[in-house]
C-alpha cells in the first residue's frame, strides 16, 4: 500500500512539473508568429512577423504605398523593443521602445509613446 501511494505520489508531482513548465513562456516567446492591425478608418494595414530568434520583419501599407522592413526585437518588462536593421530613417542604434499587452493569446496591443494604442490580432 506504501508502495502505490508512493507512485501515486510521485506521478502526482511530475504531472504538475510538466504542466507548470508548458505555462511560463517568457514574453518574447508568447509574442512569437504573425500579428496584424488593421484600420480601415485611415487605410492602415500593418503586420509584425516575430520569430522565436528575436529577428522579424515589418509590413506598413497606407493606402497603396507598401514598406518593408526586417527587425531584430526584444522584450524587457513590459516593453517591445524593436530595431530595424534595413531602414534609411531609423539606424540601428535606434531602438524603438513600445509597451505591450496581451490581451489574450490572439489580442496584443500595442502603445507608443505618444500613447497611441494599436491592437494587433494573431493570424
Amino acid at each position: 500500500m506504501r508502495r502505490i501511494c508512493f507512485v501515486l505520489a510521485v506521478l502526482l508531482v511530475l504531472t504538475a512539473a510538466l504542466a507548470s513548465a508548458g505555462c511560463g513562456k517568457s514574453g518574447k516567446d508568447s509574442l512569437v508568429g504573425t500579428w496584424e492591425y488593421t484600420s480601415s478608418e485611415y487605410g492602415i494595414n500593418a503586420v509584425y512577423v516575430l520569430k522565436a530568434d528575436g529577428t522579424g520583419t515589418y509590413t506598413l501599407k497606407v493606402g497603396e504605398a507598401e514598406s518593408n522592413y526586417e527587425l531584430k526585437y526584444e522584450t524587457k518588462d513590459g516593453h517591445l523593443l524593436v530595431t530595424f536593421v534595413n531602414d534609411e530613417i531609423f539606424t540601428e542604434e535606434d531602438v524603438l521602445d513600445s509597451e505591450y499587452t496581451l490581451k489574450d493569446k490572439n489580442t496584443l496591443v500595442i502603445k507608443d509613446t505618444s500613447g497611441e494604442e494599436m491592437t494587433f490580432i494573431r493570424k
